[in-house]
């Protein structure tokens, strides 16, 4: 080794001594190592250089699958009840406070959970006795004992960089380097304390944006500078952070091709490696590709839109065209050879839209499919190489750099994964992939980065003796910093307490809190620590650390970023253009969507422009059971098929109530076989079961209501295809059920099974309603009542209109007091309702035949079922229409 070891609290600052050049062109990199990583070069020496037998270290994986064994052992029968990785986790966190922090409980006075733990560390340390093996706080306790002993080659000097605290098994490693004559030197802190102040914030958006604002004016003062952003807890501010940075000092990273490119800034939080999309792709494909389990057809769906695999970009197309038939054909729960099925079926000319990366899930459903239900870790790990190779894993592009790095990274799990044989022993595919996705999410990635940023956004410890030109700590309120204490619920807290152990109390944790914040403060020249004001209705406080620091009055950010270099282009050099007017309807021309094209019409115009002459919709998002739709379906169904056998109220009085169960039992069970059949699904018995019962119910209330209609009436048709023209638009409708009153006019009557229905459309300028008032307007003049029939369980009714009084039980008629919605002074009488339905709807269509398609509505709720709501830029309307107001 060198005559000086710099031995550094974290990685980062380890990293950052060895690339600081030394006076001259030339230099010898400094040996900058963590702790952890000394320890990890010596044990290496020692065992390379037979100095001493060394158990086999656990990794932090490999010890936390032991603990969890040992935990669930010892709960038997009850260990279903707790939550097993949590209490290992405890557990392993207690077992190393023991060793770093010299605890020994004592025996007599132990509660209930710290004999228990006894009992699991006694056991953990006979497992690793007997399997040789040792954790890493034991391993770094025997290593100090050979060191003392005189087993290592020392260097002469050993520099301490970034200990805001010492533990004592850092203390006993220091004492033994000083013992064998080694100078340690604990790097001082700054002299003198850096200008700083203190910051009110808004709330927690308003704090990302004033500390971005300052990085960005920072930066384009001077480059070159050297930046922090420093968090207690980085994690929960990240990604604001990063979008914020992102769109402020990289606006072209918002391109696809750009995502990768450098950046002047840089987190010290890594992410899962589990949540990079190349590795995701990975463990979906081997989860998925066992196919022995149903899934959630979402997750099928996302594999099929991801890339990673096969032909994911020569084929994009194609997996967009199975995906949809995926949504539409396949049940909620499904699985990978129901895919497969599906993929054979004769649709179109008959030829698979993504033959590639459809052979790609065959041969990964055989290879896994063909693997031994039982295997070991090793085994396992060369049937998943072998089943993400017939997959076709990575894809059929080139890999990006990050890519790569994640790649590589996988690999390396993969081999981890090989060496856990000892611990997991003989498992199935479905743990294996778990296990294997345990690794992943435990593992954090962070693609390496070139060159040293002006910019880094660290947590506090990250930040530990690091320097720069100017920093800003945000997020100081009290209930952060300090940290609240958190002691370990195994060992006694007064044990904890005394030993002064990490979160052991509020105490130790304000000591924590003010080490770090002296040390903030020695690191910049100009320090800024913020604080937001607010967390929605909860009000915050500063911590108590900013007393006696100055308030800081700086302007409001300013931030420059994408969306508002397009407003201000968009002013000057973008030109606008009235896109209201779409091409009117051209002779010949096939418009569809029938009555709810004039409905879309009358709500919106860009709604029914995009939707139905554009043909845009709305893929179908799968749900489990039955939507809305569907259910509103089935009612249909079974409603239509009691009518076509009771075609008359005198039919419907002669049966009893026991005949009349029995044909509603008849109806439901033919209603729902109909269903399966032309949904080409099999309910499950239980939801077959549960879904008969309710509809049964509901027939059985809403007849009761059908019986007590004051006239005699005959059901003259039900489902009933109809055809008319409007402007020259043809509109294609099916009418629930027509009834024949006893003065021979008829009834029009349509199913809704949804609580809110709106008919006081019906007598304004723009029907948004208009399927029920077409038919009375323009299909049949001997219509007397338009009626909703809202066929529910708690409270059945009619909601419409009709020429005279109680033609329907609810339903009032044109003229009466009772009746709201029709002004009398306007509509004296049924032939002005007629007329002016007929009017309105006239013009409606004639709305659709000169292309109206503007942006236009009456209220936004109105769009609720919108399928193409995105192409209508509400966003972008109501930025337009504030700029109108403000002007």
């Amino acid at each position: 080794m060198g005559d000086t070891l710099h031995l550094c609290a974290t990685a980062r600052l380890a990293q950052t001594l060895r690339g600081v050049p030394a006076a001259g062109r030339a230099w010898r990199t400094p040996q900058a190592l963590t702790v952890g990583q000394w320890f990890a070069t010596l044990a290496e020496e020692a065992q390379l250089g037979g100095l001493a037998e060394l158990p086999a270290a656990l990794d932090p994986f490999a010890e936390s699958l032991l603990w969890e064994q040992i935990v669930a052992a010892s709960l038997a029968d009850g260990a279903a009840l707790f939550d097993i990785s949590g209490m290992a986790a405890a557990a392993a966190e207690a077992h190393a406070l023991t060793r770093i922090w010299n605890l020994r409980p004592a025996i007599g006075a132990l509660s209930d959970e710290a004999r228990l733990f006894t009992g699991w560390q006694a056991e953990f340390e006979r497992r690793c006795r007997k399997a040789g093996w040792i954790d890493a706080a034991g391993l770094q306790r025997r290593l100090i004992e050979l060191l003392a002993a005189g087993r290592f080659v020392l260097p002469a000097r050993v520099e301490m960089h970034g200990f805001d605290r010492r533990t004592p098994l850092e203390d006993d490693l220091l004492a033994a380097l000083t013992g064998r004559g080694v100078v340690v030197v604990a790097e001082p802190l700054a002299a003198v304390p850096g200008q700083a102040g203190r910051l009110s914030c808004a709330d927690l958006a308003g704090e990302c944006a004033a500390a971005v604002a300052w990085a960005q004016s920072r930066l384009a003062a001077d480059p070159g500078c050297r930046l922090a952003i420093v968090a207690p807890d980085l994690a929960g501010v990240r990604d604001r952070l990063e979008f914020l940075l992102d769109d402020v000092l990289h606006p072209a990273a918002i391109r696809p091709d750009a995502a990768e490119s450098s950046r002047c800034f840089n987190f010290s939080l890594g992410r899962p490696l589990a949540e990079q999309p190349l590795v995701r792709s990975a463990l979906e494909l081997l989860q998925l590709g066992g196919g022995r389990a149903k899934v959630e057809q979402a997750r099928l769906s996302a594999l099929l839109l991801a890339g990673g695999w096969s032909a994911a970009v020569a084929e994009a197309d194609g997996r967009a065209q199975l995906d949809l038939a995926l949504r539409r054909e396949l049940p909620y729960f499904t699985s990978l050879p129901a895919l497969l099925r599906l993929v054979k079926r004769p649709v179109g000319d008959g030829r698979a839209p993504c033959p590639c990366s459809v052979a790609a899930l065959a041969a990964l459903f055989e290879v896994l499919a063909g693997a031994r239900r039982s295997q070991r870790p090793e085994q396992w790990s060369a049937v998943f190489r072998q089943a993400l190779r017939a997959a076709g894993w990575p894809g059929d592009r080139q890999l990006s750099s990050h890519e790569f790095q994640a790649r590589r990274a996988f690999d390396e799990v993969l081999d981890a994964f090989a060496r856990l044989d000892p611990l997991l022993g003989s498992l199935n595919l479905a743990e294996a992939v778990h296990r294997l996705a345990q690794l992943c999410r435990q593992r954090l990635f962070q693609p390496e980065t070139r060159g040293r940023p002006a910019l880094q956004v660290l947590g506090m410890l990250e930040s530990a003796g690091l320097e720069f030109d100017a920093l800003w700590v945000m997020g100081m309120n009290d209930d952060l910093w300090p940290p609240p204490p958190r002691p370990n619920p195994l060992l006694p807290v007064e044990l904890q307490r005394s030993a002064g152990t990490a979160r052991a109390s509020a105490e130790v944790e304000l000591d924590f809190a003010r080490r770090v914040h002296q040390r903030l403060l020695r690191s910049a020249p100009e320090v800024i620590f913020s604080y937001a004001g607010a967390d929605g209705n909860r009000v915050l406080r500063p911590s108590p650390l900013l007393a006696g620091l100055p308030d800081l009055d700086l302007p409001p950010p300013d931030l420059i970023t994408v969306a508002s270099r397009l407003a201000a282009e968009a002013g000057s050099a973008g030109e606008r253009i009235d896109d209201a007017i779409a091409p009117p309807v051209a002779a010949g021309e096939k418009v569809s969507g029938g009555s709810w094209l004039l409905r879309a019409q009358a709500i919106c115009p860009a709604w029914a422009f995009y939707q139905f002459r554009l043909g845009a919709e709305a893929m179908e998002t799968p749900v489990e059971g039955l939507d809305p739709a569907a259910r509103g379906t089935l009612v249909h169904g079974a409603l239509e098929l009691f009518w076509r056998q009771t075609r008359d109220s005198a039919a419907l009085a002669v049966l009893d109530a026991a005949a009349l169960a029995e044909r509603i039992t008849a109806v439901v069970a033919e209603a729902v076989g109909r269903f399966e059949q032309e949904r080409r699904v099999v309910l499950p018995a239980r939801f077959r079961q549960l879904e008969t019962v309710r509809l049964e119910k509901l027939l059985t209330v809403w007849l009761a209501l059908e019986a007590r209609r004051p006239a005699p009436f005959a059901v003259v048709a039900c489902e009933q295809q109809v055809d008319v023209e409007i402007e020259g638009i043809r509109v294609r409708m099916v009418v629930d059920r027509i009834d024949q009153l006893v003065d021979g006019r008829q009834a029009i009557i349509d199913y809704k099974t949804g609580a809110s229905i709106d008919i006081k459309n019906w007598a304004g300028q723009r029907i948004t309603e208009p399927q029920l008032p077409i038919y009375a307007a323009l299909v049949n003049d001997d219509v007397a009542a338009v009626v909703f029939a809202k066929v529910l369980g708690d409270k059945p009714a009619f909601a419409g209109i009709a020429d005279e009084c109680e033609r329907l039980p609810g339903i009032q008629g044109i003229g009466d007091d009772k009746q709201k919605i029709f002004d009398p002074a306007v509509f004296p009488d049924w032939i002005a309702v007629i007329t002016h339905w007929r009017e309105r709807l006239h013009a409606i269509a004639g709305e659709v035949r000169e292309g109206r398609a503007g942006v236009v509505f009456a209220d936004e709720k109105g769009l609720q079922y919108c399928e193409v709501l995105p192409l209508l830029r509400l966003p972008e309307r109501r930025r337009l229409l504030a700029e109108a107001l403000g002007a």
